[in-house]
């Protein structure tokens, strides 16, 4: 056995000995739910690093035998083809297949070399120069067209899945979350009270009070989406399962962020806080005043008309992207920040004290200011379910799988005038 031919030998032997191993220890990290370990890598790129040096000493033989052949065929002792096969060969395709050496053999630089014995003397010399034309060095040229070497390139693939962008989830973290076991919430809520507490002189009559409520009513919903998947998808495809999962939770949470905003109370939908009645005045901004009022100031007015009026005070404001952007960017009449600028980290999004929501659920120019944690509440039955069947049409005869999410839940408001809408922000 040649020295070439051992090599390729235990070059396939490491090779065999990397794919079992990586084999054995990507299942077990499949059948553990957890990455592969440093010592797992450790061995694989151990072997990796072993065949790779195999490589290269295949290849550094393979390149001293083509020189070893070359020297052969420039003095002439190379094997010649058959006759059968050079009547096969055109003399132009024969001076084309010359090697670098024939072609410098048979040039006048060879000759001055040879015949001239100028190299034999003491003093400098050189051979004329010679050009060999590249298509003479190669047959044929390697490209990447599929004709040529194009098989050969195999495409990077990088792991993981590039997911799609969505809105972040922030109207359900102002509320308060509670849980519930029926199809509904009903809970009392006062609309009048008479205060006619006074002095009263000595026998005198005291004065009569009064109190009225009304009893509220709110449906317990559900929001829920399922998507189609094939068996072998989720056989063959490591991890697809836990990623649809999530992505299908998602889903459910971005229609309930929805749903607790501007739910139109049309059943099955909720009924958002945008659209309840009995809400705080709305406040303007009043853009015509000198200087016109800033999204701040309007926002302020709510914040005191409603701690003025349903006495209680504010904890967050919502309000869309484009609208808190340009609080952050306003300036003074001295051109400087209002805020903290541009060059420092990012700030937490408060304004007057309360914490900020930007989101794109609520409509443009308009801001919700209220007493999301103390007069709101989320009531939920149960968490998320996601559940799984082949029981939908012919989806077994078809090895299809069904996934379906879904959540129950209410929105209870306690007093509707602690919250406010402002108008006409910019």
């Amino acid at each position: 056995m040649s020295h070439v031919t051992q090599l390729e030998t235990d070059l396939r032997q490491k090779q065999d000995a990397f794919r079992a191993l990586y084999g054995k220890y990507a299942a077990l990290a499949e059948q553990e739910n957890r990455e592969s370990s440093d010592t797992e890598r450790g061995e694989l790129q151990t072997l990796l690093d072993d065949a790779k040096k195999i490589k290269a000493r295949i290849d550094r033989a393979q390149g001293d035998r083509a020189i070893s052949e070359e020297m052969e065929t420039l003095y002439g002792r190379a094997t010649s083809a058959s006759s059968s096969q050079q009547r096969l060969v055109q003399p132009a395709t024969l001076a084309q297949m010359k090697s670098a050496g024939q072609l410098w053999a048979e040039s006048d630089g060879f000759k001055f070399f040879k015949d001239g014995l100028h190299h034999s003397g003491g003093s400098a010399w050189r051979t004329p120069s010679i050009e060999i034309p590249y298509a003479s060095m190669f047959a044929t040229t390697l490209t990447e067209d599929p004709a040529s070497g194009g098989k050969l390139l195999v495409p990077q693939y990088l792991p993981g899945i590039r997911s799609l962008l969505f809105k972040r989830l922030v109207v359900a973290d102002l509320m308060a979350s509670g849980t519930s076991d029926s199809n509904s919430i009903i809970y009392m809520v006062e609309t009048l009270f008479t205060n006619s507490a006074a002095p009263v002189s000595e026998g005198g009559t005291k004065p009569e009070s009064a109190l009225a409520f009304d009893q509220k009513t709110e449906a317990v919903s559900k929001i829920a989406h399922w998507l189609p998947v094939t068996e072998e998808m989720l056989e063959d495809v490591a991890a697809i399962q836990s990623y649809i999962n999530a992505r299908l939770s998602l889903g459910v949470q971005l229609a309930e962020e929805d749903q607790l905003l501007n739910g139109n109370g049309t059943p099955p939908n909720l009924l958002g806080i945008m659209n309840r009645s009995g809400l705080a005045a709305a406040v303007a901004r009043n853009s015509g005043a000198t200087p016109p009022e800033t999204n701040m100031d309007a926002i302020a007015r709510q914040i005191s008309a409603i701690a003025t009026t349903s006495f209680v005070y504010p904890d967050g404001i919502v309000m869309n992207p484009a609208n808190w952007f340009t609080c952050q960017v306003s300036k003074d009449n001295n051109g400087q920040y209002y805020g903290a600028g541009p060059f420092t980290t990012l700030p937490t999004a408060t304004m007057w004290g309360l914490p900020v929501a930007p989101t794109p659920s609520i409509v443009a120019n308009t801001a919700l200011v209220g007493a999301f944690g103390s007069m709101s509440q989320v009531f939920r039955k149960g968490g998320i379910r996601i559940e799984a069947s082949n029981s939908h049409q012919d989806f077994f005869i078809k090895n299809l799988v069904a996934i379906r999410a879904e959540e129950r839940l209410a929105l209870a408001v306690y007093r509707p005038a602690a919250f406010g809408k402002v108008t006409g922000l910019n």
